[in-house]
């Protein structure tokens, strides 16, 4: 039986698309509604990665009666806007296919819904290239659980002791950490660097990314 071929679990929002505008547009559609004031997208971003629940609670909640109308409103507004074609950050597409052309296997885990994780790769073309994609929902619990990171790896064939994480927050580090495998820091994401251990490698671009991929398996690593 041949060995599991090598696969990279990306996060999502911050790591492969920049999604902070147009979800900030949907929150201020959403509040204007209300007649709420506008939020900037820096009050914005630091909820983009916790998840939607935690987002609608913050920004949403008090103008909609409590977290879960507000929660579904927000979702179903989402779903119905179109994924802005610029949102994909420079490079993804390049990375991607370098990877893949090097035999790779990919796979997204997401804080975002299963629905709209499809939906936004969909919109932008991505999907073919994941072999499997995880958002949260009943059975999946947010990051930094690691859950929903061995549901992808699984359905993407791969294994722990040959799978590293790419993400922008703490969170994707304490994942990585909790599933026990190599985590590397997308830094042009949302999240705060000085919040990541400093022995983490850290990507500056997506031009980065297949180099310290390649180191990650270069070495052995644990299950």
């Amino acid at each position: 039986m041949s060995a599991a071929r090598p696969t990279v679990v990306f996060d999502l929002d911050g790591t492969l698309v920049d999604s902070a505008d147009a979800i900030g547009d949907i929150i201020n559609n959403m509040r204007a509604e209300r007649g709420l004031q506008r939020l900037s997208l820096d009050e914005v971003r630091p909820y983009v990665t916790s998840g939607g629940a935690a987002m609608a609670e913050a920004l949403l909640a008090g103008a909609w009666g409590d977290t879960p109308t507000a929660l579904a409103a927000f979702r179903e507004c989402y779903g119905a806007a179109p994924t802005p074609a610029d949102s994909v950050y420079p490079g993804a597409r390049e990375a991607l296919a370098a990877l893949s052309g090097a035999g790779l296997r990919l796979a997204v885990f997401s804080n975002k819904t299963q629905s709209l994780c499809e939906k936004v790769l969909g919109d932008l073309g991505l999907a073919p290239r994941f072999a499997a994609v995880v958002g949260t929902g009943p059975n999946t619990p947010h990051k930094p659980d690691p859950t929903g990171f061995f549901q992808a790896l699984n359905r993407a064939g791969g294994v722990a002791a040959r799978s590293c994480l790419v993400g922008d927050s703490a969170a994707d580090e304490a994942t990585a950490k909790r599933a026990g495998v190599p985590f590397i820091f997308a830094a042009w994401g949302y999240g705060d660097a000085s919040g990541v251990a400093a022995d983490v490698a850290r990507a500056k671009s997506f031009a980065d990314v297949p180099a310290l991929v390649a180191a990650c398996f270069a070495c052995p690593q644990t299950a």
